[in-house]
């Protein structure tokens, strides 16, 4: 061990916290936690034999260690998933699929609620139901709410004052028209508790309540009414029917399965919830140099449950973990009830288990099976473009423009074959004026790869470019200012003699004459063509983007001291950015914080 790492080890204390294993290049190579940062870290430098062959080998990197303590084992344990969640630490097992699932969100802390779909959960008085595992499924759950319920599905904030009149769902039946004033929020606070039920699973208690509704209306001869509670059960029972129990107790569970292979892991959760399956998720774990199933299953944890606010009573493991009561410790904080972290070894909770276990074995052959013929294809685009390097990452670059306005570039990342969006990038043009694509396109990848050089990051493989030999040019002229045209393949991809005809594309080399050639249904060119058409369609994107908020930006904006609270006061009192312009001095003062000084500031701009 090297001296100054024995110095470093005497002075870490025997408290709680993490410890952060840093290389030779500063970059972060571990993340760990430990009850006594102290005893853990020197145990790493005491033996090597009973370590993880992926451990001896980032030890012998480690040039500094650096470590938080913090007041108790539990809150290093979060703190260690937030750091990892951050840093992405190189010899962590990594939970790859870190995308953030729909949720159902009811503003019960209005008025008059309504449903809208999110992406993450705020603490904000809302009820949020979910996660859901494709918004597909939230959709249709939403139409079919819509359908049953006659909850509003207006944006605007209703206080209790009408705003208009009312709408065509009100005319269909399907809203109560609070926007208009035609409904109380104590009889619309009715409407919500049945679309509670309904989205918590209750739908048999939901039932006895339509039900109940249905014979009193029926009990008063109204028979119109009492035929559309009569409607709304029959809904509600096809759901029922579609929702099958497959947990006796009728608990709220987390059925956590994976499998391992190649150095890869699967876990799949089953989402269980009221004793009915509702969906499942596939997480992706990955790791250098492979992982150990305890280490594996601690880290998914810790990881996953970091994010999710919505917890369910039970989670139920395949086997034990290391710190398995402290996990269920702060899941329970997190929760505010106890959450049981049960590793069931007979019965039906087992069959369970199994169930995950299996489909995430399917699930991560699946997986593996797309990587093999991802890699044929790009071993064949290798060969065909005579690439020095493997394009196991391909970056692609677009300019969109209308006569140099709104000037925009995109970046889009394919590794393995697969489209990365996490890694998308957008860049307003800042440099360049006028009409000039290769200029556009030259800063763009100046400012990309400038970066990428000063902090170190790793570079892509193959750089494809939009365009034709004089964007090819313009790229090669920046990739060799920057020291890269030796370290990174550069081809371009342009249309052909027949522009709608993507089998003309051609694809050019900076040292090639002529275009390369591919076979008729090659799947790399596929490839090459699947990444040039999402560059240009996120360009694209991005720049009617920009265009549109121009084009929708009030004069109000221009004028200094005007804010957005006093555009609003205005257009209020006025109706429009023309009576503004037609109103005289004195008027403008009569709206709140409009001085005379702002009031002649404003005529004299809109004239």
């Amino acid at each position: 061990m090297q001296k100054h790492l024995s110095e470093i080890i005497e002075t870490i204390p025997r408290l709680p916290g993490i410890y952060i294993m840093r290389g030779s290049g500063d970059e972060i190579l571990y993340i760990g936690k430990a009850k006594s940062l102290a005893s853990r870290v020197r145990s790493y430098f005491q033996s090597s034999r009973h370590l993880h062959p992926r451990t001896r080998v980032f030890l012998k990197k480690v040039r500094d260690i650096k470590f938080l303590t913090t007041a108790t084992e539990a809150e290093a344990l979060i703190l260690e998933s937030n750091f990892i969640k951050k840093h992405q630490p190189r010899y962590n097992v990594l939970l790859k699929d870190d995308k953030h699932y729909p949720y159902l969100r009811l503003t019960t802390q209005e008025r008059f609620p309504r449903l809208e779909v999110v992406r993450r959960i705020r603490k904000d008085g809302a009820t949020y139901f979910g996660p859901y595992t494709m918004v597909k499924e939230v959709r249709e759950t939403l139409r079919l709410i819509y359908r049953i319920f006659p909850l509003r599905q207006s944006r605007d904030p209703l206080e209790g004052k009408a705003l208009r009149r009312p709408c065509l769902n009100h005319q269909m039946g399907r809203c109560l028209a609070p926007c208009a004033g035609y409904i109380t929020p104590e009889d619309y606070s009715r409407v919500v508790r049945d679309v509670t039920l309904f989205l918590k699973g209750r739908n048999s208690e939901l039932i006895a309540s339509l039900k109940e509704k249905m014979q009193h209306a029926a009990g008063t001869l109204n028979y119109e009414e009492a035929a559309s509670y009569r409607d709304k059960i029959a809904a509600v029972k096809t759901v029922l029917d579609k929702q099958k129990i497959i947990s006796p107790s009728l608990a709220d569970q987390d059925v956590i399965g994976y499998a391992t292979e190649q150095g890869d892991a699967m876990v799949q959760v089953l989402l269980v919830r009221g004793g009915k399956m509702v969906g499942d998720k596939n997480f992706r774990m990955k790791s250098q140099g492979g992982m150990e199933d305890n280490e594996t299953l601690a880290a998914f944890l810790k990881q996953y449950y970091a994010n999710e606010a919505l917890l369910p009573g039970e989670i139920l493991l395949p086997h034990t973990v290391e710190d398995l009561d402290l996990i269920a410790q702060w899941l329970s904080g997190k929760k505010g009830l106890r959450v049981h972290l049960e590793i069931p070894v007979r019965g039906k909770k087992r069959d369970l288990v199994k169930m995950a276990e299996e489909n995430a074995r399917f699930a991560l052959r699946t997986e593996l099976d797309k990587e093999d013929v991802g890699t044929r294809m790009l071993e064949e685009l290798q060969a065909a473009l005579g690439l020095r390097n493997f394009p196991q990452v391909i970056e692609g670059f677009d300019i969109s423009n209308i006569s140099g306005a709104f000037a925009v570039g995109s970046l889009v990342v394919f590794k393995g074959g697969r489209a990365e969006k996490s890694d998308y990038r957008r860049y307003k043009i800042a440099a360049v004026e006028g009409i000039d694509d290769y200029a556009m396109m030259q800063e763009v990848l100046r400012r990309r790869y400038q970066r990428l050089l000063n902090e170190e990051r790793p570079l892509p493989s193959l750089v494809l470019i939009d365009g034709g030999r004089g964007h090819l040019s313009a790229a090669h002229r920046v990739l060799c200012e920057l020291g890269l045209d030796s370290r990174v393949d550069l081809a371009c991809i342009a249309k052909g003699k027949y522009r709608n005809r993507p089998e003309t594309d051609e694809v050019l080399l900076v040292h090639r004459k002529h275009a390369v050639l591919f076979g008729d249904n090659a799947p790399s060119r596929f490839l090459l063509q699947r990444v040039r058409d999402e560059a240009h369609r996120f360009a694209i994107a991005f720049h009617r983007e920009l265009r549109g908020r121009e084009t929708l930006k009030s004069p109000l904006e221009a004028i200094a001291g005007i804010g957005k609270k006093r555009r609003l006061l205005l257009l209020k009192e006025f109706g429009s950015v023309e009576n503004i312009r037609q109103a005289a001095p004195e008027a403008l003062q009569r709206v709140p914080g409009i001085t005379r000084e702002m009031a002649l500031k404003i005529s004299a701009h809109l004239q």
